[in-house]
């Protein structure tokens, strides 16, 4: 069965404590281990940019519930399609939260946090990509 990648911003709905996160973190590698479902999470409070990879049926119905928890708002599809190999193959959930000097310290990077509107968040697919490769690499520590 072929592997599927969707990648997706939101708003919190709410202020989200360190415990939140934790909690939120967890709940979700259990499921996603469950449902053979990798990626990676990325958290500027209050902002979420997550990336989901597994079968595509799977992905999707994950992410419709994401869609469906009150904890999200503005949640907005950056970009969707069939890929050959996982990104985040050892990761049931990556995740990390960065904060607005570690963001600004980033040479050349675009600022989406600013993009107010679900279209311009997706007109910042290239520079979301580039955010997930460097928490991939770990160069946002």
């Amino acid at each position: 069965m072929p592997l599927y990648c969707l990648v997706y911003t939101s708003v919190s709905s709410q202020e989200m404590s360190d415990d939140d996160l934790k909690a939120l973190l967890k709940k979700a590698r259990e499921k996603n281990n469950k449902l053979n479902i990798t990626g990676m999470l990325l958290h500027l409070d209050p902002f979420f940019i997550q990336i989901l990879e597994g079968e595509e049926e799977v992905v999707l119905d994950s992410f419709n519930r994401i869609k469906e928890d009150s904890r999200h708002q503005k949640v907005s599809v950056i970009y969707k399609k069939q890929i050959k190999e996982r990104a985040f193959s050892d990761w049931t959930m990556g995740f990390n939260k960065v904060n607005d000097e570690e963001l600004e310290s980033l040479d050349g990077c675009f600022d989406i946090w600013e993009q107010s509107t679900p279209n311009s968040l997706a007109g910042a697919s290239g520079e979301i990509e580039r955010l997930l490769e460097m928490f991939k690499n770990e160069t946002l520590f």
